[in-house]
């Protein structure tokens, strides 16, 4: 429970790169929760809050695979990383250890996400990017949108499998506003506050106009480095770069994925 809080504000008051459907059942699981369901959530036990399972690479030389499962963010909690989380910071633990292995020429990163916070992918992205003593390689066989996919185009090569699901380059952010709701149940909070934007976005009442343009800026700040950051390696029309969604044979044609496979194995071959 001690971290639902932290969940939540990632949901609501940040930009996000991550697909609208995973949002969505992210925050019905939460909302489930939050009203008194008992039930589990699948892979998860109130157990498990403290523990983080971190997921295991593949080493065969020359080379190694490095898992990116789940919901990208930085910082992750156990109960997070429990609950589908895949965390930037073990990535990159993982990328350095690749990066001091002599006899590793080639690291793969093996895509099933659907993106997740911004915090953290710009950094890890150029990261990636600037990695040439080794050949970096991305492959999904499922799911490289949003945050995802920002990494994977950083790679030097891209393949997926015709029927994954490849894209959504874009930004967006969600805001709360439960203020009709405390109306029509009587409610009435009275804010105390300084400085013209220290309760943006507050759930008690609706954005201003001037609140709006902050945070649409700042969504169309981090949606030209995304863009520039995929076209830095490959060049994409701008026209599908609209948060679009391509299955892995389209990604080909507009050329985000390099080629289509059937498996990781044949990325090896």
């Amino acid at each position: 429970m001690k971290n639902y809080p932290n969940i939540i504000s990632k949901l609501f008051y940040e930009p996000l790169l991550i697909t609208k459907a995973k949002h969505y059942a992210i925050w019905k699981v939460l909302e489930s929760r939050l009203a008194g369901n008992t039930l589990p959530i699948p892979g998860m036990s109130e157990e498990d809050d403290d523990e983080e399972e971190d997921e295991l690479w593949e080493c065969t030389e020359p080379d190694v695979v490095i898992p990116v499962h789940g919901i990208l963010g930085k910082h992750l909690s156990g109960m997070e990383i429990m609950s589908g989380g895949a965390d930037l910071d073990g990535i990159n633990s993982k990328i350095d250890a690749a990066l001091s292995l002599p006899s590793v020429e080639r690291i793969v990163f093996d895509f099933r996400s659907p993106g997740g916070t911004v915090t953290g992918i710009p950094e890890l992205a150029r990261k990636i990017a600037g990695i040439t003593s080794k050949e970096t390689i991305a492959f999904s066989d499922s799911e490289c949108c949003s945050g995802a996919l920002w990494l994977a185009a950083q790679c030097q090569r891209f393949y997926a499998t015709e029927s994954s699901s490849v894209g959504s380059i874009g930004v967006w952010c969600a805001y709360l506003d439960l203020s009709r709701q405390m109306q029509n149940q009587g409610e009435n909070l009275q804010e105390f506050s300084a400085g013209k934007f220290k309760t943006m976005g507050a759930y008690w009442k609706p954005l201003t106009d001037s609140e709006k343009a902050m945070i649409q800026a700042s969504v169309d700040k981090i949606y030209v480095q995304f863009k520039e950051a995929v076209n830095a390696r490959r060049e994409i029309s701008a026209e599908h770069m609209e948060g679009q969604v391509f299955d892995g044979s389209e990604a080909v044609e507009i050329g985000l994925v390099d080629g289509v496979v059937d498996s990781l194995e044949e990325v090896f071959g």
